[in-house]
């Protein structure tokens, strides 16, 4: 069994590939060859225990994930070949999770936003938005970035962390303006209980990935944001709709069905369900994240290609 530790995983990630790894996963679970253990979720007073995992009968591989989420975060990854019983590697996630992260949102994006998107917004500038920015990068010719953050010492070590991405304009903004309606793309990446951007901020054909919120009580996005959304997109609807503040409250107000989202298996296959009474041309990813993207990244992890 291989022990790999965030150390061993190195910092530049070409993100196209795992892209194309993550939805070769997803259509098999669109295919039934692959299955999703959604998130179990136990409460106690200091804190969040979660527990998910996939399995993957034609690579014959699966994966089981757990963290707890109290003062800090971590996580723990076990991939076990279903052929032999095996384990086959444990690996420490931090690093692994905020590349998954990074790769789902991106795979998203590459299917809903448009081709020639040029200016990135990110709201939140922790170490989940280094990888969301440079995932983006690899897959849209970005040349400008607006960054936000209630720290400004953090806005200044992502603008740092950003300087070896080549060609791409970084500019801090103090606070969340009009400017951001110019965005192509939005990646809302906070821990945030309320909105972090207005919907009259929201530009009419941008592209939403929400991906900081993942409890009932968080919520990075306007109910009426997501209301006016062309396209509404989860990882996965059974994982998501009473997990988190966006979605429960979407659902609550009657504006969008369980009938009107689309999930990673829909983007995938190319199914995907317009809301053609929608108040604008936007879309709108909010991802929890899901055992099969662990699988994907795991295994290219243990397969030494990334």
């Amino acid at each position: 069994m291989r022990t790999i530790s965030d150390a061993d995983i190195p910092d530049t990630v070409n993100y196209r590939e795992i892209i194309i790894e993550m939805k070769r996963q997803f259509l098999m679970v669109s295919r039934g060859t692959a299955i999703i253990l959604n998130r179990k979720r136990l409460m106690s007073k200091d804190g969040v225990l979660d527990v998910m995992g996939a399995v993957n009968d034609e690579d014959k591989i699966g994966v089981v994930k757990q963290y707890f989420y109290g003062k800090s975060i971590d996580f723990l990854i076990s991939l076990f070949s279903t052929e032999t019983s095996e384990m086959i590697a444990v690996i420490h996630g931090k690093k692994s999770t905020r590349i998954r992260t990074a790769a789902a949102t991106a795979l998203a994006t590459d299917i809903l936003s448009r081709k020639d998107s040029r200016i990135l917004a990110c709201i939140g500038a922790g170490y989940q938005a280094l990888e969301q920015i440079k995932a983006i990068s690899q897959i849209r010719s970005i040349d400008q970035v607006l960054i936000n953050d209630s720290d400004s010492l953090k806005m200044n070590f992502l603008k740092e962390s950003l300087k070896k991405e080549k060609g791409m304009d970084i500019q801090l903004e103090e606070r969340v303006g009009p400017n951001f309606k110019d965005a192509d793309i939005l990646v809302t990446a906070t821990t945030s209980r309320t909105p972090v951007i207005k919907d009259e901020f929201i530009g009419d054909r941008t592209h939403i990935n929400s991906i900081g919120s993942y409890l009932p009580e968080m919520k990075e996005t306007e109910t009426s944001t997501i209301c006016k959304s062309r396209i509404v997109a989860v990882d996965s609807i059974e994982e998501t709709k009473g997990s988190v503040g966006e979605l429960i409250d979407l659902l609550s107000s009657g504006c969008v069905s369980i009938r009107d989202l689309n999930e990673f298996t829909d983007l995938v296959t190319d199914r995907i369900k317009l809301r053609h009474d929608a108040g604008r041309n936007n879309t709108y990813f909010k991802s929890i994240g899901v055992g099969i993207e662990d699988l994907a990244v795991a295994k290219m992890i243990y397969e030494r290609a990334i």
